[in-house]
């Protein structure tokens, strides 16, 4: 008999045959793999190591989009004065965060761009740099409208977002997008926030418009996820508000421009899950205080509904 044939080895052909063992071999006992064994951990492994790269690589990829428009050139001046401040404060908050701005115009031909992209990077310079070097409009355009809806498709089809990140946008500006027909690319903000949302992209909106005492939260009511019906023809801070629920975000106005830093950092906690962290560091600071309750309550709406599911008419 061989060294070989001594092995009571068992040999799976099927569900239902196993070759037999030789007369008078020892037997082994089974092992029960469904128990908490050596073997079973060993068999896990695999999957715990996988599971820990995963969670090592999780983290946010947040989008600032701004209108640059020439009522809004006072938030271009904003974001150099104070973008560097933004980022420490942001990279030492969120761990694996990245920051990427598209800026927008509209469509006149005197204009210099109708968008302009940097894509989402951990490297503050090269932001800066983009923020120093993108014009603005001076001279006005021709709509009440702007090229919101270009915006919207950058963010779906022209950015690079890491696969593991999860996707959070701040939106702001003072007009509403152009509706299909009247874009010149034809492009659909409704359709374009529709697939936004099925990619898991949460939207906050700020609406830097004439703005009256109202909740922005509560300006358009509409459930998480609901596209039953077409939206057209909104006024401009009700499109904010729209975008900003139906998308899961949180959605503010802004009384003072230098509020715009601390929505972006909130808005930026609450998507990343450090909504608490934010709120040990702003506990002597009331106004601050009152935009993570604020974003605590947009994030449990959020939470309330579950899966991200998508409410589309029949």
């Amino acid at each position: 008999m061989s060294e070989l044939s001594k092995l009571n080895l068992p040999v799976i052909q099927s569900k239902k045959s196993v070759v037999k063992h030789q007369t008078g071999a020892k037997k082994i006992a089974a092992i029960d793999l469904s128990k908490n064994t050596a073997v079973h951990k060993i068999l896990n492994t695999k999957d715990s190591i996988q599971h820990e790269l995963i969670d090592k690589n999780r983290g946010l990829d947040l989008m600032l989009v701004g209108d640059l428009t020439a009522s809004m050139t006072e938030y271009h001046v904003l974001l150099k004065r104070k973008f560097k401040e933004l980022c420490i404060k942001l990279f030492s908050l969120i761990k694996n965060l990245r920051v990427g701005i598209i800026f927008y115009l509209d469509y006149d031909r005197h204009l210099p761009y109708v968008t302009s992209i940097c894509q989402p990077t951990s490297d503050v310079e090269r932001i800066y740099s983009f923020i120093e070097t993108t014009p603005v409009d001076n001279f006005g355009n021709s709509t009440f409208e702007e090229a919101v809806e270009t915006a919207l498709n950058d963010l779906l089809h022209n950015i690079q977002w890491k696969e593991l990140h999860t996707r959070s946008v701040v939106l702001f500006g003072d007009a509403r997008p152009h509706n299909c027909h009247e874009c010149p690319e034809g492009y659909d903000f409704w359709g374009i926030t529709k697939d936004l949302y099925s990619f898991s992209t949460t939207i906050n909106s700020v609406y830097c418009g004439k703005y009256f005492e109202q909740s922005m939260q509560d300006l358009y009511s509409i459930e998480i996820g609901d596209f039953r019906k077409r939206i057209e023809n909104l006024n401009h801070d009700a499109f904010f508000s729209w975008i900003a629920n139906v998308t899961g975000g949180m959605a503010l106005a802004i009384k003072d421009i230098d509020d715009l830093i601390d929505i972006i950092i909130t808005s930026a906690a609450k998507d990343a899950g450090k909504l608490d962290d934010l709120e040990m560091t702003v506990k002597n600071e009331p106004k601050k205080l009152n935009l993570v309750k604020l974003a605590k309550k947009a994030e449990l709406r959020k939470l309330s509904t579950g899966n991200r599911k998508l409410i589309e008419g029949k």
